[in-house]
Formats: structure tokens, sequence, C-alpha cells
């Protein structure tokens, strides 16, 4: 009998021990939610949106603010990430939590990255401009060497570009990522196209 008792006594002192940990926790969330940050017009805000795995590797993040960048495990600060301050980003993680690409949007443009493992940005599409003067361009960097590891680089092959300052562009580059052709209409609508050798002389033009 007393045994029954000592277990009743038990069970209630767990049960009251359960629930004085869900008000706990009840009021902390509301504490939290009363101390956090709020919209002019009184709504709650919310700055950033991560999802993680079930290993609780980031996968997907959309933020309001810079955020920080995450290669091979490494989480590096914000402030090694180009871009706005205040920009929105939006950020792609693959299985290993580390960054494939993103897209940027701020008042004067934005763009679009993917990367390649190891190397940053493989394809880029940007846009920029303002007081009516800037333009837009896409760049293709070839697959960078395996071997190089962390510290591989992607070199640059095609770039696709229009801008106020030089008219419309397409470059495209050797191996090494020095400019072999060039095809242009500058900024007064002159057409050239210009054949390059290896120290970047033209060796061939017609205009």
């Amino acid at each position: 009998m007393d045994a029954e008792k000592n277990m009743g006594r038990r069970i209630a002192l767990g049960a009251l021990a359960a629930a004085g940990a869900t008000l706990a926790g009840a009021a902390t969330t509301s504490r939290t939610a009363e101390a956090g940050p709020t919209t002019t017009d009184g709504r709650k805000a919310r700055e950033t949106f991560k999802v993680v795995d079930k290993r609780g590797r980031q996968r997907f993040l959309l933020s309001a603010t810079k955020p920080p960048i995450i290669i091979d495990g490494t989480t590096i600060p914000a402030d090694r990430r180009s871009g706005p301050e205040n920009g929105s980003y939006l950020v792609f993680n693959d299985e290993n939590g580390d960054e494939k690409g993103g897209l940027l949007v701020s008042p004067t443009g934005g763009h679009i990255a993917f990367d390649y493992p190891h190397a940053v940005d493989g394809i880029r599409l940007t846009l920029k401009a303002e007081n009516g003067k800037g333009g837009a361009g896409l760049e293709i960097k070839g697959v960078p060497d395996p071997s190089g590891g962390s510290q591989a680089q992607a070199v640059p092959r095609v770039a696709l570009g229009a801008h106020t300052a030089f008219g419309a562009q397409l470059m495209i580059a050797d191996s090494r990522g020095r400019p072999r052709i060039v095809l242009q209409v500058d900024e007064h609508d002159q057409p050239t196209i210009k054949v390059l050798d290896e120290q970047g002389a033209v060796v061939k033009q017609l205009f």
C-alpha cells in the first residue's frame, strides 16, 4: 500500500514538474515575443527565415541583412560577403550545409549566382543601375581544377553585358581566363570584332 502511495506521489510530482516546465517555456516564449523587434505599425518583425534539415544543417536562408557564408563547413563572417548590408538575400545550401548559390536584391539592382564545388560564382547574372547609368551582365566560368580543394578558382570564360559606359559586348576567354575574342557595339554604336593574343594585344580586327 505504501509502495502504491509512493508511486502515486512520484507520478503526481512528475506531472507537476512537467506542467511547470511547460508554463515556464510558455512564459519564456511570451517574453521573447514581446521583447522582439516590431514594425512601425506594431507587427512583429522577422529579419531572417531559415530552413534546416534533420541534421540541423542550413538548406535555405532568407534574410533582410547580409548573412554569413558557409563554405566547407566553416562559417565566414557576413562582412566578408560582397553586397549591401540591408539587401534582400536568398541563399541556397547543399546537403552538407555549404552555400551553393543565391539571389540578392537591392535598391540599385541585384544578382543571381550559382557556385561550383569549392569555388564561387560558376555563373552570375548581375544588374546595377542608378540615375540612368549602369547595365546588366552575364558571366560564365569554367569548371575549376578539383585538386585545388577549397582554394580552387573558377576561371572566367564568357562574359556578355550591356552598359552605358561601353555599349554591348561579348567576350570569350581562353582556359586561363585571358580575353581572346571581343565582339562589341560601343556606346557610340560603333561595331568591332577583335581577336587578341595571349598578352591581350589585338592581332586581328574588323570594324
